[in-house]
C-alpha cells in the first residue's frame, strides 16, 4: 500500500518537473500544510482498530497518520475541512495564499483521479466543493479589511459593547446587521463599515468581532476573523 506521504511526494515530484521554481514552492507549501492538517485532525475520524493503531504510533511520531494510511483517506471531507477550517482558523492565510491553496487542491484532485488514487464519484464530489470554495479568498480579504477598518474606530466611551461570533443577516451600503451566531435572537445594527466591506460581505457569513454602540450606531472596536 502506498501511504499518503508517498502519494503526495509523488504528486510533488511530478509538479517539480513541470513548474517554475517559485510556483513549485507554492505547491510544496500547500501540500506540507495539507499533511500537517491530516496529521493533526484526520485521526479524529478513525475508529476501532485503526484508531488504536494510530494511538500506539502517535507516542513515537506525531506525524504518523500520513505514513500509516493511504488513498482511502483522501476523501472530499478532508479537502473541505482543510480549506474551510484549517486554512482559515489555524493558518489564517492571506487572500492571495488562499487562492494558491484552492488552485493546488484542484490540481491535486485531478491528479489523484488521473492516477487512480480516487474514483470518479470522489473526484466529482471534491470538484463540486472546490467550485463552491471560490469565495474563500474573499473571506480572507474581508477579514483584513475589517481589521484595518477597526483601527480607525473612534476612541470613546461606548454606551454598550458586544463581542463574539456574529452572523450577518442584512447588508446595506456601509452598514451591516448581525445577530449572535450561537444564540440567535434579534439582529443588532446598523454596524458602521466601509462600502468596500459591505460590498464584499455576504449574508450568512460569520464575523468574530467586538462592536460598540455610540449614538444609535454600532462600530467595530476589535476584529477577529471571518467564516463563511
Amino acid at each position: 500500500m502506498k501511504t499518503i506521504d508517498m502519494i503526495l511526494d509523488e504528486f510533488l515530484r511530478e509538479q517539480h518537473d513541470r513548474l517554475k521554481e517559485k510556483t513549485y514552492r507554492d505547491y510544496k507549501s500547500v501540500i506540507e500544510l495539507f499533511q500537517d492538517y491530516l496529521n493533526m485532525y484526520a485521526p479524529n475520524y478513525l475508529s476501532g482498530d485503526e484508531h488504536k493503531q494510530w494511538e500506539a504510533e502517535f507516542d513515537k511520531d506525531e506525524d504518523c497518520y500520513t505514513r500509516m494510511f493511504g488513498q482511502s483517506k483522501l476523501k472530499e471531507s478532508v479537502f473541505t475541512e482543510f480549506l474551510d477550517y484549517f486554512m482559515i482558523r489555524k493558518v489564517m492565510s492571506s487572500e492571495s495564499f488562499m487562492k494558491v491553496a484552492i488552485r493546488v487542491m484542484k490540481k491535486l484532485n485531478k491528479w489523484l483521479h488521473a492516477n487512480n488514487y480516487i474514483d470518479r464519484e470522489e473526484y466529482d464530489d471534491v470538484q463540486e466543493y472546490l467550485g463552491e470554495a471560490k469565495d474563500l479568498p474573499d473571506v480572507e480579504k474581508l477579514a483584513d479589511l475589517i481589521f484595518d477598518y477597526s483601527r480607525g474606530t473612534m476612541d470613546t466611551a461606548f454606551e454598550d459593547e458586544l463581542g463574539g461570533y456574529f452572523t450577518v443577516v442584512d447588508i446595506q451600503p456601509g452598514q451591516l446587521w448581525v445577530k449572535d451566531a450561537l444564540s440567535g435572537g434579534t439582529s443588532v445594527g446598523p454596524v458602521h463599515v466601509s462600502k468596500q466591506i459591505s460590498d464584499l460581505c455576504q449574508k450568512g457569513w460569520d464575523i468574530n468581532f467586538v462592536i460598540g454602540l455610540y449614538q444609535g450606531k454600532w462600530y467595530i472596536v476589535e476584529s477577529g476573523n471571518v467564516y463563511r
